[in-house]
Order: structure tokens, then C-alpha cells, then sequence
């Protein structure tokens, strides 16, 4: 007689994974935050036993759930909390509510929170930074509107908001050049984020329209975390590298670089100057205050929703982002003086 084979089951992932089943549950289902590490031994032990999450069937209906889905990435970080917020409010006035999954910065589970979005028979989805690709982003918008944050895509059911990174990396590095400043360090955010890049893009034009070349020694790639600020800054100090300023990718990155350099024995900004990027609400009461530059966050959020509100109603009015601003505060300093 064949012995049946067990079907795997939520009991079993968590055994492997090392995890309790209720972690699993809200790994599959996005419903609260599962860290990075919980999340990787999740996914690895669904492969491994070959695991199949189900998802309730539901039934086509003309009727709309009144509920919006928004992929984000990391729901702790102080930038997404203030999207979510401004972007919950306009939403909540007109009687929707948000459904939220999260992707970490990781292709496979980006897919899986859009799945999950799709199959939760949401309304529209946000997609709020990521590395999706442009295939799946179109596909998901032949049935539902879409509504893209750090993606620049085009068509019927979409409509993307961009920021202009490179600009914003530019006049950061601009206004340092400007005070004097020639031997600019830069530590970058996380790789596989595209805005990271374009800032990067941004610090090199400058140098460039200023006749100087860029130092790789001066470059460190971050993850657009204060700790990892910390710790490249660091490593600049120990490689013994000229520098008189630093470009941080974020203002986390700026807080650690800040730290780093006053627990060295160096003073902000008599010896070095530091910019961030983003204009955080404890930027401006950090010491010393942060120069940075200002995203208009809290503008993302009510965009996203009105121009999500936009595409369920038919409206074609797009609405758009204000542009980013430099707010200059004391972390900066001209050499000159």
C-alpha cells in the first residue's frame, strides 16, 4: 500500500525556519513587519519543502472593496512613515482604507507582495520605490489602476511620480563646491536602489562641470542607514584620505557620518561640513542642525492618493510633485571664512 505524502503545511515552514507559525502567517500575508532575517529563512524553508500559501478565492464583482494596496519596503523607516501617514489621510476622507505589503528591497518578495495585493481584491495599488520589473507593473495594470513612486513608465491605467534624484544629488554637491569645498566624499545608499544611483549621477556631474575628477577612494557605498554612515565614515578617517565635506545619500546616513567624525574628535562643520538628503523632522533639531535636501514627503503621499482617486474616478488630471529644495542649516560651512 503507497504511503500518502503529507502536504506541507504553515506548521512545517515555521519549524525550519525557526520561526512561531503566527510569523510565518503575517510573512505570507504582509500584515505587520517581519525583519529581514525571519523573512529570508521563511522563503528558504518554502522552497525547501515546497510549500504552496492559498489564497482565498475571490469573486469578481463590480462592487469595489474600498481598499487601496501600497507596496513599500521598509515600513521602520522614518521616510515611509510619512508617505503612509499623509498618504492615509486623503485616502481615509474618502472612504477607502490601505492594505500595506512590504518587499524589502528584494525581487522575490516585492512579487509575492504584489500577488498577495492583487489576490486581496484591492481597488488600486501604490508601488512606493522597488525593483519590480516594468513587465509585471503593466500586467497588474490590465485589471487594476497603478500608481508608481521612483518608476518612470507610461500607459493605459498608470500614472508615475518621480523625483529628480540626479538634480537633488547635483545641487547638494553644488552647494558644497560652492563654499569651497574640492575634496567631497560621498557615501551612497543602498545599491539596488535606483535613486541611490541618480544621486550618485547628480555628485559626479558637479565635480565634473567643476573640472574634477571623481576620487573612488572618496566614494563608499552605504545602505542609506545611520550605522552604516557611521561606519564608512570611519573608513574614510582610517584611510587617511583628504577630505573637507561629505555628500550622504540620506540624512540617516548623515546623522552616523556626523556621529563618527564628533566621537574622532572632529567638530561639524569647522572641520567638515555634512549634507544629507531628504529633510527628516529631526533634521532640523540635530546638532548641529542638518543641511539637507528637502523631498517633499509628506506631498508624495497626498499625490499618490489623489492621483490614485484620479484613475478610479476616470479623472486625467495628473497630479504632480513640487520639486526638491536645499535647506540650508548649520552642518555646512564655508572654507573661505
Amino acid at each position: 500500500m503507497t504511503k500518502k505524502t503529507k502536504t506541507p503545511t504553515v506548521y512545517d515552514v515555521a519549524k525550519l525556519a525557526g520561526v512561531s507559525p503566527s510569523t510565518v502567517s503575517r510573512f505570507l500575508n504582509r500584515t505587520t513587519y517581519v525583519s529581514d532575517d525571519k523573512s529570508q529563512n521563511i522563503e528558504q524553508a518554502i522552497k525547501t519543502i515546497g510549500y504552496k500559501p492559498s489564497y482565498p478565492v475571490q469573486q469578481k464583482s463590480n462592487r469595489r472593496s474600498m481598499t487601496i494596496g501600497v507596496l513599500i519596503q521598509h515600513p521602520d523607516s522614518p521616510y515611509t512613515s510619512r508617505i503612509l501617514n499623509d498618504m492615509e489621510k486623503t485616502l481615509i476622507a474618502q472612504g477607502y482604507s490601505l492594505v500595506i505589503a512590504t518587499g524589502h528591497w528584494q525581487s522575490k518578495l516585492e512579487m509575492h507582495a504584489l500577488e498577495y495585493l492583487t489576490k486581496n481584491n484591492v481597488d488600486a495599488v501604490i508601488i512606493v520605490t522597488g525593483n519590480l520589473k516594468s513587465e509585471l507593473i503593466f500586467k497588474t495594470a490590465e485589471s487594476i489602476p497603478v500608481v508608481t513612486v521612483g518608476y518612470d513608465l507610461e500607459g493605459k491605467n498608470i500614472r508615475s511620480l518621480n523625483l529628480d534624484n540626479t538634480l537633488g544629488g547635483y545641487i547638494a554637491t553644488l552647494h558644497l563646491l560652492q563654499q569651497g569645498h574640492v575634496n567631497i566624499a560621498h557615501i551612497k545608499g543602498l545599491a539596488s536602489q535606483p535613486d541611490s544611483g541618480a544621486r550618485f549621477e547628480g555628485y559626479k556631474r558637479a565635480l565634473s562641470e567643476s573640472e574634477i575628477k571623481v576620487n573612488p577612494k572618496l566614494v563608499k557605498q552605504g545602505d542609506f542607514g545611520s550605522a552604516t554612515g557611521y561606519e564608512k565614515t570611519i573608513e574614510l578617517l582610517e584611510s587617511k584620505v583628504h577630505f573637507s565635506a561629505i555628500f550622504a545619500a540620506n540624512d540617516q546616513t548623515a546623522y552616523g557620518a556626523i556621529k563618527a567624525l564628533t566621537d574622532n574628535g572632529y567638530k561639524v562643520p569647522e572641520d567638515v561640513s555634512v549634507i544629507g538628503f531628504d529633510d527628516l523632522p529631526e533634521s532640523k533639531y540635530f546638532t548641529p542642525a542638518l543641511t539637507t535636501l528637502r523631498q517633499p514627503i509628506e506631498e508624495i503621499g497626498a499625490v499618490c492618493a489623489e492621483s490614485v482617486l484620479n484613475l478610479l474616478s476616470g479623472d486625467r488630471h495628473e497630479a504632480r510633485l513640487p520639486p526638491i529644495d536645499l535647506i540650508v542649516r548649520q552642518s555646512t560651512k564655508s572654507i573661505y571664512r
